[in-house]
C-alpha cells in the first residue's frame, strides 16, 4: 500500500509538488517520475487520481475536478494549466472543508453504508454474504506471542474492531467497547497431516476449519465482529485465519490491517514498543462527518447530478429468471485468468486512450452485457474506496461506496469510440462518489424516477495491494475468492471481479444461483476472454463485429 503519511512541502513549484506527492504515494524516488509521460502510463489509477486531486485542491485553494486532472495527462501539462488557470475553475463549485464537521462526542449514528448493510443482513440473518474472510500463511520461524500481541494492539488502536450495533426506534447506532482481549485459538494439525505439507491446504481437516471460520454467523449486537484462529500445519508453517463482518471493514481497511500487522510484529519480535502514532480518525468520526456533510451544499449538488444522470435508466435484464428478491442470496463463482501479455496489451491500449485499466475493462464488460442482454443503455455498479480526503486513508471501517456507471453503447460504436465515451462519463461519475448509494436511490425515487438497481457490477479488487512483509518470514495471502468474500454467496446477479498480480489479471464472475446456471456463466467467461483478445487486435472494429449478439465465441 502507498505511503500517504505526509504531504509535500509548500515552498515548491506546482510541478515539483506533484512529483513529490507521487513519490510519497508510490514510495519511489522522485527522480524516477517522468513529468512528460502520461500519468496513467506510470500507474496512476482512479483512487490515486481522486486523492491527488483532493490534496492538490487543498494546497492551491482552488476547486479541482477529477475530469480536469485526467484531461491534462502529464505532470507538465497539469502544472501549465494550473499556473494560469484563467476561468478554468470559474464554473466549479467552491471546495468545502471537512474540518468544521469533524465533531467528536455524543451518540454515534451508523453511516448510511452501515445502515444499508444492517438492513440487508436482517433480510438474511445468519448469512455469510457480508463476511470478509482470508488467510495469511507464514512460512518460517513464527513468533506466536508477537503475532498475538500485534493483533491485540491493532484492536486497541482501531475502534471499528470493538464496535457493535444497536437499533432503537428505527435508529441504528454504533457502540464502541473498551479494549479487551482478542481470542486467537491455536489449532494444531501436525499430527493429522503427518508431514504432508503439500496437501495441507486441501486437506479435509483444514478445509472444514477454514469454512467454519468463514461461515459462522456474527452477533452484530454482542460482538466482536472480528475473529481469528492460528492453524499449525508444520513446525514452520502456520496459517492465520481472519474473519470480519463487512460492517466494520472494507478493502482499504484490509490494507491498513496488513501494514500495521507487519510493522507491529517486527517491533514486538525485537522487544521494542509500538512506533505507530495514534490514528487521527476513527470510523465513528467519519460517520458523524458524513451525516453533517449530507445536509450541506456539496451533497445536494451530488443528489442533483445523480438524479439527472440516472433519469430514465432501464433495468438490466440478464436472464429470464432474474431474481425476485431485493438482492440475490446464494451464488457461484467462475474463475479465469488473463495472461501477462494480454494484460500488458490492455494496459497499453488504456494508456493510449487516456484511460485507466479499470475504465477500459469495465467498458469491455459493458460491451459483453450489450451482447448478452441486447441492451445499449447499461447500468454497472462498482465499489470505490471513498477515501479521497487524506484524513480518511488510514481509517479502519466500512467506508466503501457503490457508484453507478451508466454506459452508453448506442449506435454500434467501435471499441475505441466506446472507451472514449466511457472514459468521460466514468470520470464524471467517480467525481461524485461521496454520496452514499442508498441516498442516490432515495433521491431518484423521491424525484419521481424509477429507483436504480444495480444488477451487474465490475470491481477491481483492492486485495491486489494487500502487502505483508516481515523479515525472516515468507507471507502469502490466501483467499478463496478475489474479494475475500465467502464462496457460495453473491452481492449482485452478476459481478466481474478483477485483480492484478505478477501473473497477469485474475478474474472471476460471481453470479446469483437463482438467476444463472453455471454453464451460462462459464460461457460468459469464455466470451469475455475472447472479447479481450479481439479488442487489442482491432480496437476500431464495431462491437457487433467484435462479439455478435448472443453468439458464444471460443477463445484460442
Amino acid at each position: 500500500m502507498k505511503n500517504e503519511s505526509r504531504l509535500p512541502a509548500h515552498n515548491v513549484t506546482i510541478e515539483g509538488w506533484v512529483v513529490e506527492w507521487l513519490a510519497l504515494y508510490w514510495q519511489m524516488p522522485a527522480a524516477s517520475i517522468d513529468t512528460r509521460r502520461p500519468l496513467v502510463e506510470q500507474g496512476l489509477d482512479s483512487m490515486g487520481a481522486i486523492s491527488l486531486a483532493h490534496d492538490l485542491e487543498q494546497w492551491l485553494g482552488l476547486p479541482l475536478t477529477l475530469s480536469f486532472l485526467w484531461e491534462q495527462r502529464s505532470i507538465e501539462a497539469l502544472a501549465r494549466a494550473l499556473a494560469s488557470p484563467g476561468d478554468l475553475f470559474a464554473q466549479a463549485p467552491p471546495s468545502e472543508s471537512a474540518e468544521s464537521t469533524w465533531a467528536p462526542g455524543g451518540a454515534t449514528p451508523a453511516s448510511l453504508g452501515q445502515q444499508q448493510l444492517w438492513r440487508l443482513n436482517k433480510l438474511q440473518p445468519g448469512s455469510a454474504r457480508f463476511h470478509v474472510h482470508l488467510g495469511l500463511r507464514f512460512d518460517g520461524p513464527l513468533d506466536v506471542d508477537s503475532l498475538r500481541l500485534s493483533l491485540q494492539e491493532i484492536v486497541r488502536r482501531h475502534e471499528s474492531f470493538r464496535t457493535t450495533f444497536r437499533e432503537q426506534d428505527g435508529r441504528l447506532t454504533q457502540v464502541v467497547a473498551s479494549p479487551s482481549r482478542l481470542e486467537m485459538p491455536v489449532v494444531d494439525l501436525r499430527a493429522e497431516l503427518d508431514g504432508d505439507l503439500g496437501g495441507a491446504l486441501g486437506s479435509a481437516s483444514f478445509r472444514t476449519l477454514h469454512e467454519a471460520q468463514g461461515r459462522t454467523p456474527f452477533d452484530l449486537q454482542a460482538g466482536p465482529l472480528i475473529r481469528t484462529a492460528l492453524v499449525v500445519l508444520a513446525d514452520q508453517t502456520h496459517v492465520l485465519l481472519v474473519t470480519q463482518h463487512q460492517l466494520i471493514t472494507d478493502g482499504s481497511s484490509l490494507g491498513v490491517f496488513g501494514r500495521e500487522l507487519a510493522s507491529l510484529y517486527r517491533v514486538f519480535h525485537a522487544g521494542v514498543p509500538s512506533p505507530l502514532a495514534p490514528p487521527s480518525r476513527q470510523v465513528a468520526d467519519v460517520a458523524r462527518w458524513q451525516h453533517a456533510w449530507l445536509s450541506g451544499e456539496a451533497a445536494q449538488r451530488q443528489r442533483e447530478y445523480w438524479r439527472a444522470r440516472l433519469d430514465g435508466v432501464p433495468a438490466l435484464t440478464l436472464a429470464s429468471r432474474s431474481a425476485d428478491a431485493e438482492d440475490p442470496r446464494l451464488g457461484g463463482l467462475v474463475c479465469f485468468e488473463v495472461p501477462v501479455a494480454l494484460t500488458s496489451a490492455w494496459k497499453a491500449l488504456a494508456s493510449r486512450e487516456g484511460a485507466t485499466l479499470f475504465t477500459a475493462l469495465s467498458a469491455a464488460f459493458a460491451a459483453l452485457l450489450r451482447s448478452h442482454a441486447g441492451q445499449e443503455d447499461v447500468l454497472l455498479g462498482t465499489v470505490v474506496a471513498n477515501r479521497g480526503r487524506r484524513e480518511l486513508r488510514d481509517v479502519v471501517g466500512y467506508l466503501a461506496n457503490t457508484v453507478a456507471l451508466r454506459c452508453d453503447l448506442t449506435g454500434n460504436p467501435s471499441f475505441r469510440e466506446l472507451l472514449a465515451r466511457h472514459r468521460v462519463r466514468t470520470t464524471d461519475d467517480l467525481s461524485h462518489q461521496e454520496l452514499p448509494f442508498d441516498e442516490v436511490v432515495r433521491h431518484v425515487r423521491d424525484a419521481g424516477g424509477a429507483p436504480p438497481r444495480v444488477r451487474a457490477a465490475c470491481v477491481f479488487e483492492s486485495l491486489a495491494t494487500f502487502e505483508l512483509t516481515i523479515p525472516g518470514l515468507c507471507c502469502t495471502l490466501l483467499s478463496d475468492t478475489p474479494d475475500a468474500s465467502v464462496p457460495g454467496t453473491a452481492r449482485h446477479e452478476l459481478t466481474l471481479l478483477l485483480r492484478e498480480d505478477e501473473g497477469g489479471l485474475r478474474g472471476a464472475f460471481e453470479y446469483a444461483a437463482d438467476v444463472f446456471q453455471p454453464v451460462e456463466v462459464e460461457q460468459l467467461a469464455e466470451r469475455f476472454r475472447h472479447l479481450l483478445g479481439r479488442v487489442v487486435e482491432t480496437p476500431d472494429a464495431r462491437l457487433d463485429d467484435l462479439l455478435p449478439p448472443g453468439v458464444a465465441a471460443p477463445f484460442g
